[in-house]
């Protein structure tokens, strides 16, 4: 099995004939990623499997449809394995592989003829009134990673909105990641990030009163 094949084999989970290093034999992302490209098929699976959740992420909230997510996660994954090798580590590998993911996502929007809704809602969030404030990022950091019910009010949120706080709160991704990963100025994630707090305010504080969160 080649390379590519045992690697996107493994992103389906039927890992077969890996060779048998171990993945602690890479201390690191330069150390995996010069392991790939010389071509070790376990070294291109570890990557698979460190990195396909938050892509999964990443495509999941771009594209809305759950059936498409495992197809463009394997078109991620063999565009990363294409360009791997261009990859000079001016962003974490991390950043530059949910930027693929990103990139594959908007692709797929293109083909769907969905990209310009994509675009208009990810340039121009709702304004807040003057006053309006949600939860303190902390507070809603600790919500999320507790999964806490805030299914309903996620719902809520648009599409970039989703996507841009599950990769701060969830992923723990910092702004300018966020800024590298969808190319958004840092000005128009902060209003995303401050408009679902908002959104996601009312929901905190109805399970609060109910005795779920406090």
């Amino acid at each position: 099995m080649s390379l590519l094949g045992g690697a996107l084999a493994a992103l389906r989970g039927r890992r077969r004939n890996v060779p048998a290093e171990e993945p602690s034999a890479w201390e690191d992302d330069r150390a995996l990623v010069g392991a790939i490209i010389d071509g070790s098929q376990a070294a291109f699976a570890q990557l698979v499997e460190t990195h396909q959740r938050t892509c999964a992420h990443v495509i999941g909230r771009m594209v809305g449809d759950r059936d498409q997510v495992a197809d463009l996660l394997q078109e991620t994954f063999l565009a990363v394995f294409r360009q791997l090798h261009r990859f000079r580590f001016e962003s974490s590998l991390r950043t530059w592989i949910s930027r693929v993911a990103y990139t594959t996502a908007l692709q797929h929007l293109r083909r769907r003829r969905l990209e310009a809704q994509w675009m208009v809602a990810v340039e121009v969030p709702e304004e807040l009134g003057i006053g309006d404030e949600g939860p303190g990022p902390a507070e809603l950091s600790e919500a999320l990673q507790a999964g806490r019910q805030l299914g309903a009010a996620l719902e809520r949120l648009s599409a970039p909105q989703r996507l841009i706080v599950g990769l701060h709160y969830l992923e723990d991704f910092d702004l300018a990641e966020i800024e590298q990963v969808t190319g958004l100025a840092r000005g128009t994630i902060k209003s995303h990030l401050h408009r679902a707090r908002h959104v996601l305010k009312q929901e905190l504080v109805k399970h609060a009163t109910a005795g779920e969160l406090l």
